[in-house]
């Protein structure tokens, strides 16, 4: 057995305890991976309503251009929407079920900017109500 000097063993222990670190950190990565930070993101949200009544409308289809993002407003008309930063927004609200919430609804595009913001933030978050109108023709 060859006998180690007290400094020798400290330096030892150092070592094994950088290496157990490590292959934890390994281990925990091959499991789960290394978040994906992709850029800056815009989080858009909001509700939609009848111009006529003021209620909220379900069932409303709300997509974003050159993206193959969607979500459908819940029973309380709301919806959001998680996306990279774009230059512009083109987010369209269609009535897809037809009478099935209420009404019949013509559909109805927004048009958002980028908004400029400091190069700090990453994140940016847009609130929308949208007043859609009822669509006469039959």
């Amino acid at each position: 057995m060859i006998k180690l000097s007290e400094k020798s063993r400290r330096v030892l222990r150092a070592i094994y305890r950088g290496l157990g670190v490590t292959a934890v950190s390994f281990v925990f990565q091959a499991c789960y991976g290394v978040p994906l930070d992709e850029g800056d993101e815009v989080f858009i949200y909001g509700s939609v309503k009848s111009q006529k009544t003021n209620a909220p409308i379900p069932g409303i289809k709300v997509s974003v251009a050159d993206s193959d993002y969607h979500d459908f407003t819940d029973n309380n008309g709301a919806f959001s929407i998680f996306l990279l930063m774009q230059d512009r927004y083109t987010v369209t609200f269609e009535d897809v079920d037809g009478p099935g919430n209420g009404g019949l609804f013509k559909p109805y595009t927004a048009n958002i900017p980028r908004i400029k913001f400091g190069t700090n933030s990453a994140k940016l978050t847009v609130n929308l109500t949208v007043d859609m109108e009822e669509d006469t023709e039959e």
